[in-house]
């Protein structure tokens, strides 16, 4: 199995380094001559200089369908057609796409890129994540001994996924906080719904503590 890198710097470094200590064979593209030449000073990879996106530059590399390819390309129109070319001429499934414009996740998507990351929106969703919990610790710290913060995780089986908030029989000592949504932070709101797979912040007093975590995930 072979890893391909195309495109990116440090991060393709770092990705590569990694790799090649799994005992993956690692290649890497780039189009610009000094990043080729310190990424092959610097890692027992093949590096090869060029485009990317070109299907002769591709062919160099002999892809098979159980290599992964990571494209890490500044411009979210090459990575899509490099991550398009990879899968249709060679097979590729396994595939990593960064985009750069996280309004540009769902097109990738759409279009067969399964894999499309946005670092604008693990940063965001990392960042508000910390001020939630920050203002919660912040509360814990006031009310020590009287309130419990809950983290969860809805299940399939959940008796709440697919009800609305007004629709699920919280009792008046909890509150639900917030919700990660893949890589949204929700506040929710009565008409909000719960899904599968969401992780939701609740607030209760220790006494109902085990009735939320029933209603929320279940027996």
């Amino acid at each position: 199995m072979k890893t391909v890198i195309i495109g990116g710097h440090r991060i393709a470094y770092y990705l590569a380094r990694m790799m090649i200590s799994k005992g993956s064979h690692v290649y890497l593209i780039n189009k610009d001559p000094d990043v080729c030449r310190e990424l092959a000073r610097r890692l027992s990879a093949i590096v090869i200089q060029g485009d990317g996106s070109k299907k002769e530059i591709l062919d160099q590399i002999e892809l098979s369908p159980e290599d992964i390819v990571v494209v890490l390309t500044n411009t979210d129109k090459d990575n899509l057609i490099i991550s398009q070319m990879v899968r249709k001429y060679y097979g590729v499934e396994k595939i990593v796409t960064m985009v750069n414009d996280p309004d540009n996740v769902e097109i990738f998507r759409k279009l067969g890129v399964k894999a499309a990351i946005s670092p604008t929106n693990l940063l965001i969703t990392t960042i508000q994540s910390l001020l939630f919990s920050e203002e919660i610790e912040n509360l814990l710290l006031m009310e020590e001994g009287k309130v419990v913060l809950l983290r969860l995780e809805i299940p399939e089986t959940s008796p709440s996924a697919y009800k609305s908030l007004k629709e699920i029989p919280l009792p008046s000592e909890s509150i639900l906080g917030g919700i990660v949504r893949k890589d949204d932070f929700i506040i929710p709101r009565g008409d909000t719904q719960l899904l599968p797979g969401d992780r939701i912040f609740v607030i209760c007093e220790p006494s109902v503590q085990t009735r939320v975590i029933k209603i929320l995930v279940g027996e």
